[in-house]
């Protein structure tokens, strides 16, 4: 074990396995180690599952693209899951809650298991490290790590984590929250972007799993970290450097990682001017509902000032509304400014233009059975989103109603991209 050791991550190094870990740029102090061959918080791992026939094909660019957002809980369904992927044949997929080692989805790697099966491009990025605690129940306990995902059936670049500024629950401390001092972790929330080459041209995809354990008004500054990075991503190139892997046929979980320097994979430059973007993740709008009641959900003042709002509607209507307009370079979401989020965020936070085509109301994302008490939903709501800029809409679907392979269902989207 590593105690009080300080790491300096400045170059990239290709690891025994010849798996990519990219992480950022940062000093920070190992107080433990991680869980023995596993990538560290921060870090990415890019495999890719497809076939040289897969690889070489062009695509044909008439086609609508086929977006697919799901948290698949872990992967405690994981044969389900997969089955279902296979059903919906997404082009472009964006997972949260991946597990690899953990001993409540059997010490499967989740996220590998999934691209083996349907042949698709892979890439995870390391929130979590889930330790095992006598605290924990058979279905919480860790032993492994945990974080979110992007598989694409094209090629992916310039992968990359969006770092929070925002972090209501110290992961790495001792958090004062009941529920997170029952499932001791080590890192941070942390968002997934990369770039895929769709036959249209480049799509930049965003994998995102906002906090629980808050209120609104966190996660919203947590959004607007995302939102700063889609425009810094949109309109600036910038150069850095990775490693290829090869795809491992053992479905293992991976290797021991390395350091490495966050950015673009195979050497790629995040693309100039990039229109096309998507935002699909779990964003844990559920500050509402007989959740009120509750101090581990609705943890800030908007717990009872929001009174018959859903959280996604007061998203609909006072974030997403709020557009950013090229000809006042001043201009800040006033709302959220008047209930004390910071002037730089309130400027970060405004839309850029991004819509989701389901109903905020009504595409009701979380209402599994299992959070009913006396058949009231605890916890229900819109918490998934599928958020698509420069985008024509040509269908769209939601399926696992039956909360039988997750908690959540997922949603689906086919979308032309928008000529510039």
């Amino acid at each position: 074990r590593l105690q009080g050791l300080c790491i300096h991550y400045t170059s990239a190094i290709r690891s025994p396995s010849r798996r990519v870990y990219l992480t950022s740029f940062r000093s920070f102090v190992v107080k433990m180690s991680s869980p023995a061959g596993l990538p560290k918080p921060g870090e990415i791992l890019h495999l890719d599952f497809r076939t040289p026939e897969q690889k070489a094909a062009k695509g044909d660019p008439t086609k609508p693209i086929k977006l697919l957002q799901w948290n698949i809980e872990r992967g405690y369904k994981l044969d389900a899951i997969i089955e279902e992927l296979k059903t919906i044949k997404a082009d472009v997929l964006a997972l949260q809650e991946i597990d690899i080692g953990c001993d409540r989805s059997a010490g499967r790697d989740t996220g590998v298991e999934i691209a083996q099966a349907l042949g698709l491009n892979y890439a995870f990025i390391c929130e979590f490290e889930e330790h095992r605690s006598p605290l924990r129940d058979a279905m919480s306990q860790g032993g492994g790590v945990h974080g979110n995902a992007l598989l694409s059936r094209y090629d992916l670049s310039a992968l990359q984590a969006v770092e929070h500024t925002c972090h209501p629950i110290d992961w790495d401390g001792t958090p004062d929250h009941e529920l997170c001092r029952k499932e001791p972790r080590k890192g941070r929330r942390l968002t997934l972007v990369g770039t895929a080459h769709t036959p249209q041209g480049p799509l930049a995809v965003y994998s995102a799993h906002l906090e629980v354990f808050c209120g609104m008004l966190a996660r919203m500054h947590q959004f607007s970290d995302i939102l700063r990075h889609c425009r810094q991503y949109g309109q600036s190139g910038s150069t850095a450097t990775s490693r290829t892997a090869p795809p491992s046929t053992s479905g293992s979980a991976a290797a021991p990682a390395t350091p490495a320097v966050q950015g673009a994979s195979a050497g790629s430059t995040t693309p100039s001017g990039l229109p096309h973007q998507a935002i699909m993740g779990d964003l844990n709008t559920m500050a509402h509902g007989v959740a009120r009641l509750s101090k581990n959900y609705c943890c800030d003042r908007m717990r009872w000032r929001t009174l018959w709002w859903a959280e996604g509607e007061i998203w609909d209507r006072y974030v997403l509304a709020c557009m950013e307009d090229p000809r006042d370079p001043f201009k800040i979401n006033t709302w959220l400014h008047s209930l004390g989020l910071p002037e730089g965020v309130c400027r970060d936070i405004l839309n850029p233009g991004f819509k989701d085509p389901f109903d905020v109301s009504k595409d009701v994302t979380l209402d599994h059975p299992k959070y009913r008490l006396l058949g009231i939903p605890f916890m229900a709501g819109k918490l998934d989103w599928a958020l698509l800029r420069n985008m024509e809409v040509v269908s769209k679907s939601i399926g696992n109603h039956k909360y039988d392979k997750s908690d959540h269902k997922w949603l689906a989207v086919e979308v032309n991209l928008k000529k510039e």
